[in-house]
């Protein structure tokens, strides 16, 4: 076969078409598999860092370096940084000065409007929920609350913060609206992180008083929306009122 020159752009002469075509193939699948890998990769760190937010791995204000987050990983930085600005976009995140990624700060004012926007997106889940939950996916919430009960009981407050995501992310699931479901799931991701700045249990309840969960489980075995719907309100409020006065004071006058 003739030796292959290459033109300074790039072409060669002396290969048989037939031969530039296959090269060419295995080029573009070549880079079409690298293509997907990276893809991967970046969806593999964005799903990791977005549940660290969510189950309250990450605290308000905690910077989250790309490189020690990429060995964390076991991953280059690129596409750890893809992942990172991807949740920027999102606003789950923000950029400091230094363009490292950061937990946003939150005031109580943005406060009020998250526990809104939950409240108000929640509730819509679970009248649906309530319509059409089974038997077998009611007693896997079950086991998720008796989990986070336990933690409760050990004081394991990464745990019971982690359980708690886990059993609203079950909820959002069981009503079968994905959209929403989703839009609440990006939402979290700004509410774990209010849970690990608490560092706290939250106040103990009197005795035989039960816990929101339970009545909201109630609710949905007897495919009562309204009963779930104010069970929800409680427990988000029970939430408010013990994460609130943690924030900063800043805009602590306003109101509602």
């Amino acid at each position: 076969m003739p030796r292959a020159v290459a033109w300074p752009d790039g072409r060669e002469t002396g290969v048989p078409a037939g031969e530039k075509g296959r090269r060419g193939a295995e080029a573009g699948r070549s880079a079409h598999a690298a293509e997907s890998g990276r893809r991967a990769l970046s969806a593999d760190a964005y799903e990791y860092i977005r549940s660290g937010l969510i189950r309250s791995r990450y605290r308000v204000g905690q910077r989250l370096v790309l490189r020690p987050l990429a060995a964390e990983l076991g991953l280059s930085p690129t596409p750890v940084r893809e992942a990172l600005l991807r949740l920027v976009s999102e606003q789950a995140l923000d950029l400091n000065d230094r363009n490292t990624a950061v937990v946003p700060d939150i005031t109580p004012a943005s406060f009020r409007e998250i526990h809104r926007l939950r409240v108000d997106l929640e509730s819509r889940l679970i009248q649906a929920a309530a319509l059409r939950a089974t038997p077998e996916e009611l007693d896997a919430l079950s086991d998720l609350h008796e989990r986070f009960q336990q933690a409760c009981a050990r004081q394991d407050e990464g745990m019971m913060a982690a359980g708690n995501a886990d059993f609203h992310a079950m909820l959002a699931t069981m009503a079968d609206l994905p959209l929403t479901a989703n839009i609440l799931h990006n939402l979290w991701a700004r509410i774990g992180p209010l849970y690990a700045l608490a560092r706290t249990a939250p106040p103990a309840r009197p005795p035989g008083v039960p816990h929101p969960h339970d009545e909201l489980i109630a609710a949905l075995r007897a495919h009562d929306p309204d009963a779930a719907t104010r069970a929800l309100i409680a427990d988000a409020d029970y939430a408010r009122s013990w994460i609130e006065p943690l924030l900063p004071l800043a805009d602590a006058g306003s109101t509602v």
